[in-house]
C-alpha cells in the first residue's frame, strides 16, 4: 500500500493548469511515482448531467447554489474513496494525486468557494497549488480554447482581482487542515519550468 499524497491544484480558466499538470504527471512517472490526475468538475458534471440538471460543463456554475452544494458534496466523497482505493493497490512507495479543480468559482448568486469546509476536510489535501499567469495571457489562451464559452472572465481587471480573491480562498481552505500553499507562475512557452515547480512541492511533501 503506497502512501497517498493529495494537491489541489487551481487555476482560472485559461491559465494552463491542465498542461502543467500533464507535464508534471510525465515527468514524476520518469522518477519512478505513480501519479492520477482527477478533475473535481468532471466528478461534478457526471452526477449533475445523469440526473438531467446541466447539458455541458460551463451549465454547472448557473446552476441555484443548492444543486451545486448537493453535487459538491458527493463527488468530493467519491474522489476521496476512488484515491484512496487506488493508493492502497499501488506497488509505489507513494502515490501522488492531483485533483484540478478552483478554489472559487464566479457564480450567478456569487463568488462560490470550491474548496468549502465540508470538501477540504473530506479530501484531506497536503497542498494548495495555485497556477497563476499575468492576465493577457489568460485572455490570450482563453481565446484560442474554443471548446469552453469563457467571454465573462475576458477582463483584464477582473482577472487580477480574482487572483488575488483565489489566493484568499485558498490559504483559507488550507488552514483547516493543515495543507500547505504554494503558487507557481505559467509564463507563456515556459510551462515545463512550472511542471519543474511543481514537481519540486511534490517531492518536498
Amino acid at each position: 500500500m503506497a502512501t497517498l499524497r493529495l494537491l489541489i491544484v487551481a487555476g482560472l480558466p485559461g491559465v494552463g493548469k491542465s498542461t502543467v499538470l500533464s507535464k508534471v504527471k510525465d515527468m514524476l512517472q520518469a522518477r519512478g511515482h505513480e501519479v492520477e490526475i482527477i478533475n473535481y468538475g468532471d466528478f461534478m458534471f457526471t452526477l449533475l448531467k445523469n440526473k438531467g440538471l446541466v447539458k455541458s460543463r460551463d451549465d454547472v456554475r448557473h446552476l441555484p447554489l443548492e444543486d451545486q452544494r448537493n453535487a459538491q458534496r458527493l463527488a468530493v466523497k467519491e474522489m476521496r474513496n476512488y484515491l484512496e482505493r487506488k493508493a492502497a493497490s499501488s506497488t509505489s512507495d507513494v502515490f501522488v494525486a492531483f485533483v484540478d479543480t478552483h478554489v472559487l468559482i464566479k457564480t450567478d448568486s456569487g463568488l462560490w468557494p470550491g474548496m468549502p469546509e465540508y470538501v477540504v476536510k473530506e479530501l484531506r489535501p497536503d497542498s494548495f497549488v495555485l497556477v497563476e499567469a499575468e492576465p493577457k495571457e489568460i485572455i490570450s489562451r482563453q481565446l484560442r480554447d474554443t471548446s469552453r464559452y469563457r467571454a465573462d472572465y475576458a477582463d483584464e481587471n477582473l482577472i487580477k482581482e480574482l487572483i488575488e480573491l483565489m489566493r484568499i480562498f485558498a490559504i483559507a481552505s488550507a488552514t483547516l487542515v493543515g495543507a500547505s500553499v504554494n503558487f507557481i507562475k505559467n509564463k507563456e512557452g515556459r510551462v515545463e519550468e512550472a511542471a519543474e515547480e511543481l514537481m519540486k512541492i511534490v517531492e518536498r511533501l
